[in-house]
């Protein structure tokens, strides 16, 4: 596969890449010199003159269900994107001598990913609808310290994309992608991604965005999992504490915050629909009292910013950060 047209002049069209596949790129074998004929892993070789696009070939190899690995590397990215952790750790590890944590449930994920076609919303909703997933998170004195075996369900932050479309979401603010950037050249473009696309659904790594870089986006540089990172930093504080993502978002005159103000709501009301919006709870009795105090007794001329604070303290939260 190859691309052509990626530039931000006239030679070179609307400055967005067409991809297409190559006529040419065949490999080398060294020892003979000569072309090694295109062969996926164990699968069948494929003739040089086979007009058919070998990308058909390797995808009907991929999920075959005699093929021994696609299924179980698959299913063990799924169960690990819900569970945090996979069967096999890391998920792109999946050598013989680094064995899953439960060999018969990889296995009985696989199987259902085959008998299944492929249908990955399939095993999603399976998943999901176990008791593994619907577990507590609250840990008790006995599995505290358990970390592998799933006696409870562990808490992770939300991956990069997920966690900017989720505050993107709670404040009504889509985020804006407009830099598109390519090694090697100066393209700008402004109408690549349009208007309320997600951060989940962008096509690559090539656009510019400082919380994702923050937070630990894969970039891309090679095909590992292991370049996208979950560990926290004083950086992705910070920039939660004082960086324009949450912040602006908040003072913006299309925010939530702004259709608060607008639409009068009691300051329980207020309370009541910040929580839901960002938690999917009802606050307690004693987060509304003590929250609808604090607005109630601001002057006029701060009820706004009053209200961008509480949205910000729940937009920081461990409990809006975490999936638990």
């Amino acid at each position: 596969v190859r691309t052509k047209g990626w530039g931000g002049d006239s030679r070179n069209g609307n400055g967005l890449r067409t991809l297409y596949v190559a006529t040419s790129g065949d490999l080398v074998q060294p020892l003979t010199g000569k072309p090694q004929p295109p062969t996926p892993l164990d699968g069948q070789p494929l003739s040089f003159d086979d007009p058919n696009d070998r990308r058909e070939h390797l995808a009907d190899w991929l999920t075959s269900p005699e093929n021994p690995y696609f299924a179980r590397s698959i299913a063990n990215r799924i169960w690990a994107n819900f569970m945090s952790i996979g069967l096999v750790e890391s998920v792109d590890d999946m050598r013989k001598s680094n064995p899953a944590s439960n060999e018969e449930l990889l296995d009985k994920l696989a199987s259902h990913l085959i008998k299944n076609d492929f249908d990955l919303k399939a095993l999603m909703r399976t998943i999901l609808q176990s008791a593994t997933y619907q577990r507590s998170s609250q840990p008790l004195p006995e599995n505290e310290d358990e970390h592998q075996y799933y006696s409870r369900y562990y808490p992770q932050r939300m991956m990069a994309e997920v966690l900017l479309d989720a505050i993107s979401q709670v404040t009504s603010v889509p985020t804006e992608f407009k830099q598109i950037e390519f090694p090697g050249a100066d393209v700008r473009s402004t109408d690549f991604y349009k208007p309320g696309t997600r951060a989940i659904g962008l096509y690559d790594s090539a656009v510019r965005s400082y919380f994702l870089k923050t937070f630990g986006r894969n970039p891309r540089d090679i095909t590992c999992e292991c370049e996208r990172s979950e560990e926290p930093s004083m950086v992705q504080v910070l920039h939660l504490s004082n960086g324009d993502t949450v912040n602006e978002k908040l003072k913006a005159k299309d925010s939530l915050v702004t259709q608060l103000l607008e639409s009068k709501k009691s300051p329980n009301e207020i309370v009541e629909v910040v929580y839901l919006s960002a938690l999917s709870r009802q606050p307690t009795d004693r987060e509304r009292e003590q929250l609808a105090t604090l607005i109630e007794a601001a002057p006029e001329n701060e009820k706004r910013v009053t209200i961008e604070d509480l949205f910000w303290a729940v937009l920081t939260s461990k409990e809006f950060l975490f999936s638990h």
